[in-house]
């Protein structure tokens, strides 16, 4: 079990973690497919053929929506209950007994490797500290992963990871109270062309890829975390508060040091209902994604006109 005794650094905010998932984008680079592509080739029940992206789907009035409100504003998340059913249990437990008002986030990572250089890829939220260490007060109950084949790393999205159970082949990936709010790292021309190739892809699964690449490549994802941690909810509101965190300056990316400068704290976290937001709700998409992908999509299509003129 992963040790996160009093006093020792949350391991989401180590070197170790922050070097395993660099490890992650740097095997992708280097095998020129993404790790979901292998993910799909070791599939055996074929669980991925009916995949549904849950995430952008529309959403039951009575589904959960944790409310966020922080020193840089408010941000609203709806939570999946069916696709990490033991996970979103234990952390609606927490937010209604109060566990993470006041509380921080305590890294916003970056990537500094040749193909993400500078994306903002997550924040992490729910420390007691502005560091992310531990104290007498922080919940280390851990979660075995849930990993849900309609749960994907799309901006937005929500997920756990707090360290591994078990030894050698029998390491489990465990979920904890600190939470990752994934940003973008699918920004560059390359990027996209390598989150779209399908080379690698099984041909059963080819139309479900192109659904999924063509989401990451609109509306922005991790993909090198895909199918990893647990991922349990998707933020619905608030874009433009959960982008200043995304954008927070931190201490010394250098050194792998992502705690912010500025302290950024959960004032108050809370549940509601996405019925009761739904109305005023700008959606699971960001909305500045959004008019890129518009944007792009208008001037490909001047480009065709122009070329079937000519």
């Amino acid at each position: 079990m992963s040790n996160q005794g009093s006093k020792k650094v949350n391991p989401k905010h180590s070197p170790a973690f922050v070097k395993y998932f660099k490890f992650s984008l740097i095997a992708i680079v280097f095998l020129a497919a993404l790790f979901i592509f292998l993910t799909f080739n070791k599939s055996d029940d074929n669980k991925y053929e009916d995949v549904e992206f849950v995430q952008y789907e529309d959403y039951a009035d009575d589904l959960d929506v944790v409310v966020y409100e922080t020193t840089l504003g408010t941000f609203k998340a709806v939570l999946f209950q069916n696709e990490a059913p033991n996970y979103v249990k234990y952390y609606k437990k927490l937010v209604q007994n109060g566990y993470y008002n006041d509380t921080y986030v305590f890294g916003v990572v970056s990537g500094n490797e040749e193909e993400n250089k500078g994306n903002r890829l997550y924040f992490t939220g729910g420390a007691k500290t502005a560091d992310g260490k531990t104290t007498d007060n922080t919940n280390t109950e851990t979660i075995n992963a849930e990993i849900s084949p309609n749960m994907w790393t799309f901006k937005g999205a929500l997920g756990s990871f707090v360290g591994t159970n078990g030894l050698f082949f029998w390491k489990k990936n465990v979920a904890g109270s600190s939470v990752m709010f994934f940003g973008n790292s699918v920004t560059s021309d390359k990027k996209k062309e390598e989150v779209k190739n399908t080379e690698k892809v099984d041909p059963l699964l080819k139309s479900i890829y192109k659904e999924l690449s063509d989401k990451l490549c609109s509306y922005g994802g991790v993909p090198e975390a895909s199918q990893q941690y647990t991922v349990f909810g998707q933020v619905c509101d608030g874009w433009e508060t959960y982008n200043k965190i995304l954008s927070a300056e931190v201490k010394d990316i250098d050194n792998d040091d992502y705690q912010p400068i500025d302290d950024i704290k959960f004032n108050k976290v809370y549940l509601t209902t996405w019925g009761e937001i739904k109305k005023n709700a700008e959606g699971p998409v960001d909305p500045s994604m959004s008019e890129k992908s518009d944007k792009v999509n208008t001037e490909e299509k001047s480009s065709e006109s122009t070329s079937q003129k000519q």
